[in-house]
This record gives structure tokens, C-alpha cells and sequence, in this order.
């Protein structure tokens, strides 16, 4: 194979090609970093831009909320301003309430209840007016004389709201003679809230009350329903020993410690005792 032969020219060309390839001047070390730090600057004043702006954007939220707590503050001062007036306004007697007129069918519903003693027929007329008519039939409680109709006004009570029955109610339980038809009312509620208006009274001495209010209390889950029932079981009168036990047993797994409701508290004293002291060891945990 012959070598292939160059003219004159093309090899000046080649030559001269060579040279300025090896020619070209090359990006120092020094050089590339300046380059490189130029770039970084460019992006940290970018970034620093963008972290500014986000700054100035959180702020204006942070103040904006701020503000809205401030507001939120006035409109919470605002709404316990306007309850206190209403609630002013409705013990003079709600606006547009012909308070007269009330009282009449108030006076004929509890007329009509203790004629013909039906409950549910008198808890559509006296319920809905329960603001008013609480306090009355809590008044009409004293007929000691017609036990059919305090029995028919305790369940009338008993259908009305809980915040209707607290005050009238916790008036009324003064008074022994009520006590007991108040505590028939509480315990058919079985709010334990309202139940705390008859610990007060825990202590009487009369075994029929002790029972009452015993019962009343354990039936709202108010622990304070067991000492009144732990003095019943001493009652002279079986009736009361019987549901003094049958309430105790109820919230001790049917435990009756030996207790025998036809005997006094001589043969019941180791009962007694025990019952005793199961109130100081465990009853203390009851409803827990």
C-alpha cells in the first residue's frame, strides 16, 4: 500500500491546526472557583429573596390571627354580656309573655292532674312551661293530705329539665315534710349532678327520709347514698330494714353480711359491723 502523499498546503494547514489547538488557554483552578463563587452568590441572593418574602408572609399571618383572637375575645365578652340580660329578662318573665296567663293554665293543668290523676296528659301542659311551673308544682308537694297527688306531681316533676329542677328543688328539700317527695323526684331523674342538693341532709334521723334520700342518691350513682341506708338497716320498722338492704345489696354484689331485715340491731350486730366496715374499706371506691 502506497503512502497516501500530502500537497504543500494541506500540510501547512494541518501543521498550523495543530498549533492553535495546542494554543488555547486554559480556565485556571483560581479561575473556576471565582466563577463558582459568582454562581453561589447569584443563588444565596435569590434564596435570600424568596426567604425574605416568606418572612413578611408569616408575619402578616401572625398578625392577622392576632387579630382574630382579639376579635374572638370582644365576641365571647359580648355573648356573656347578652346570656346575663337574658337570663334577666327571664326571671322578670321572657318578653311577650303573658305571665297572668301562665299562671291560669299552670293553676288548671295541676287542678286537672289532681282530679284525674293522669300524668302524661298533665306533662304536655306543665313540661313545655317548666320555667314557670316547676316552682308551683314543687309548692303543690306540701298536700301531705292527698298522697295520690303528690305521687302524680313527683312524676311530673320528674319529666321536667334538670336546670329547671335544680333551684326550685334545692328550696323545696329544706323543708322535712318535702324532703322525702323531693328525693323520689331526683332519683327518678337519676342526674347526679342535681343528686348533690341532697347530700346536705344524709344525717336526718328520721328512718324514712334515710331511705329516701338512700335510695335517691345510689339510683344518680352518688356514693353518698350508702351511710343514710347503713343507718335505715337500724330503722324499728321492717318495711325500712327491707329496703335499706335491698338498696345496700345493689352496690355490693347482693352481699348481705348476714343481715336479717326481721330482726333489730342487736341480733343484726355483726352484720351491722360489717356493713360498716365495708363503707370505710371498699364503698369509698363505689361509681369510681
Amino acid at each position: 500500500m502506497k503512502p497516501v502523499q500530502l500537497s504543500f498546503a494541506a500540510a501547512i494547514l494541518v501543521i498550523l491546526s495543530c498549533s492553535s489547538v495546542q494554543s488555547a488557554p486554559q480556565d485556571s483552578i483560581e479561575d473556576k472557583l471565582k466563577k463558582l463563587e459568582v454562581q453561589m452568590t447569584v443563588k444565596l441572593d435569590k434564596a435570600r429573596v424568596v426567604y425574605d418574602d416568606l418572612i413578611e408572609r408569616l408575619m402578616r399571618v401572625e398578625r392577622r390571627v392576632a387579630a382574630l383572637e382579639n376579635e374572638n375575645q370582644l365576641l365571647r365578652i359580648d355573648v356573656k354580656k347578652l346570656s346575663e340580660k337574658l337570663e334577666t329578662a327571664g326571671a322578670r318573665g321572657a318578653p311577650g309573655v303573658d305571665l297572668a296567663d301562665v299562671g291560669m293554665r299552670i293553676d288548671q293543668a295541676l287542678a286537672k292532674l289532681k282530679t284525674t290523676g293522669n300524668v302524661d296528659e298533665a306533662a304536655k301542659e306543665l313540661v313545655p312551661l317548666a320555667r314557670y311551673s316547676v316552682t308551683k308544682m314543687a309548692e303543690a308537694l306540701r298536700q301531705i293530705g292527698s298522697p295520690d297527688y303528690v305521687a302524680s306531681v313527683e312524676k311530673v316533676l320528674a319529666k321536667c329539665p334538670v336546670a329547671e329542677l335544680k333551684g326550685p328543688l334545692e328550696e323545696t328539700v329544706k323543708a322535712r315534710e318535702r324532703r322525702t317527695s323531693v328525693a323520689r323526684v331526683i332519683g327518678a331523674v337519676a342526674d347526679n349532678g342535681l343528686s348533690k342538693i341532697l347530700e346536705p341532709y344524709i344525717g336526718d334521723s328520721e328512718p324514712v327520709v334515710q331511705v329516701e334520700l338512700g335510695q335517691a342518691l345510689l339510683a344518680c350513682k352518688n356514693r353518698m347514698g350508702v351511710p343514710p341506708l347503713l343507718k335505715a338497716l337500724g330503722a324499728p320498722e321492717s318495711e325500712i330494714r327491707f329496703r335499706a338492704i335491698l338498696g345496700l345489696k345493689r352496690v355490693n354484689n347482693g352481699q348481705t353480711y348476714g343481715f336479717d331485715m326481721n330482726k333489730g340491731s342487736d341480733e343484726n350486730a355483726a352484720a351491722l359491723k360489717s356493713w360498716n366496715d365495708w363503707w370505710q374499706k371498699e364503698g369509698q371506691k363505689l361509681f369510681e
